[in-house]
C-alpha cells in the first residue's frame, strides 16, 4: 500500500521477511509474535521507511529499513489518544492528560498551538498493536504536534500539570524544525535540542526555519 508516515507512527507489517536479513534472533522472534514497528526519525531512502523493532527487554531495540509496500496498516499517535491501556495507573494518567489539554486556553484544539496529541513509546505500541508492552513502572511517553509556536510559559504550565499526574509523563513536542523536549523548552525558551532526520541540532526557535 502507498503510505505516508511520520516519526512515532506505528506500522503493521507483512512479517519479518519484509526487513533486512541482518535482524538479530530476538527481533525476528518479536516480529513473528507481533508484526508491529515504529517509524524512526532518520533519512528515508526511496521506497523504504526507517523503523525500529521493539523486543520484550528494555535494551532490545533494533533500527532497520522496511519496504513501504510491506506496510499493511499505519496508526499515528493521535488516533490512540481516545484509547486506554490495561494498567489502571497508565489509563488514569492518559485520561488526565486529555483533561489537561482540553482545559488549557488555546491548547488541545484549533486554532491553538497544539493541533493534536497522542501516546508514544510503550503505551502507544501497546494500544496500536494490542500486545502488552508496559509494566507497573512504565512512564507515559507523549507526543504533542505543535505546528504553531508554543510559548515557554504555556509549556511550563503543561509541565506543572503533568507533574501532578499518577505516573511520570515524558513529553516531546513536534515542531516544524523537529522534536523537542517539553521540559527543556519550558525551562530555557531556546536554544533547545531538536531531533531531526539528520540527527540532533541546537536551534534557537523550533518554529522558525532559517
Amino acid at each position: 500500500m502507498a503510505v505516508t508516515v511520520l516519526p512515532h507512527d506505528l506500522l503493521r507489517l507483512t512479517g519479518a521477511a519484509a526487513l533486512d536479513a541482518a535482524l538479530p534472533a530476538w527481533a525476528r522472534a518479536a516480529l513473528a509474535a507481533c508484526p508491529w514497528v515504529v517509524v524512526r526519525r532518520a533519512p528515508r531512502p526511496p521506497g523504504l521507511i526507517p523503523i525500529g523493532v521493539r523486543g520484550p527487554a528494555r535494551g532490545q531495540r533494533h533500527a532497520a529499513l522496511v519496504a513501504a509496500g510491506a506496510v499493511t496498516l499505519r496508526v499515528p499517535p493521535e488516533e490512540l489518544s481516545p484509547r486506554r491501556p490495561g494498567l489502571p495507573r497508565l489509563a488514569a494518567t492518559l485520561c488526565a492528560v486529555a483533561r489537561v489539554l482540553a482545559g488549557e486556553p488555546g491548547l488541545g484544539e484549533e486554532p491553538g498551538a497544539v493541533a493534536s496529541w497522542g501516546p508514544i513509546g510503550g503505551v502507544g505500541f501497546e494500544l496500536a498493536s494490542g500486545h502488552r508492552a508496559t509494566h507497573s513502572g512504565s512512564d507515559l511517553d507523549l507526543l504533542l504536534r505543535a505546528p504553531r509556536r508554543l510559548e515557554p510559559t504555556e509549556a511550563a504550565e503543561l509541565v506543572t500539570a503533568f507533574s501532578a499526574l499518577p505516573c511520570a509523563v515524558d513529553c516531546q513536542v513536534e515542531t516544524p524544525c523537529g522534536g523537542i523536549s517539553l521540559v527543556e523548552w519550558a525551562r530555557t525558551g531556546g536554544p533547545v535540542m531538536a531531533r531531526t532526520a539528520g540527527g540532533p541540532h541546537l536551534v534557537d526557535d523550533p518554529w522558525h526555519r532559517g
